[in-house]
């Protein structure tokens, strides 16, 4: 079977990754808007600094069927947050949330953004998260101390 790719998301990605929130919470229209607002910098999280990105799986028919989001940020002194993490229930359990948020934990690294945190939402996420490596960071949010020590780059 051919591979899954990620690769970085383009403003052609907007409606697919509008798709796979909205089937989770809340309507298309509503994403459409914010994930829109989000990657172009027009809305921003607390204490969000501008810089973002956003990845996304794509199934060898170019059918996005996972995205990733973050940004650089101030917010519980880290240095970065994991914004949103969608994969598409016909694909979960194949690896690929881990290899999306190793693709956006490689940007983070580049940034020199280190201490990165999330907020998990939902006791699978949660779980998934604590696989990938991240710690308690208060009653809600979770963190990686060093996002280095679970994603350590190539050399």
């Amino acid at each position: 079977m051919p591979a899954i790719i990620i690769r970085s998301a383009t403003d052609c990605d907007i409606p697919a990754m509008v798709d796979l929130r909205a089937r989770e919470w809340e309507t298309a229209a509503y994403w459409q808007t914010r994930i829109t607002a989000y990657l172009s910098g027009q809305l921003s999280p607390q204490q969000a600094l501008p810089a973002r990105a956003a990845f996304v799986a794509a199934a060898p028919d170019a059918r996005v069927v996972g995205f990733v989001a973050g940004h650089l940020t101030k917010r519980f002194a880290c240095d970065a947050e994991l914004e949103w993490l969608n994969v598409a229930e016909s694909h979960r359990g194949q690896g690929l949330a881990g290899r999306l948020v190793a693709a956006m934990a490689t940007w983070f690294i580049a940034q020199n953004a280190i201490r990165v945190c999330v907020d998990p939402g939902t006791a699978l996420a949660r779980r998934l998260y604590a696989r990938l490596g991240t710690q308690p960071l208060n009653p809600h949010w979770l963190y990686w101390p060093d996002i280095r020590q679970s994603f350590p780059t190539p050399k």
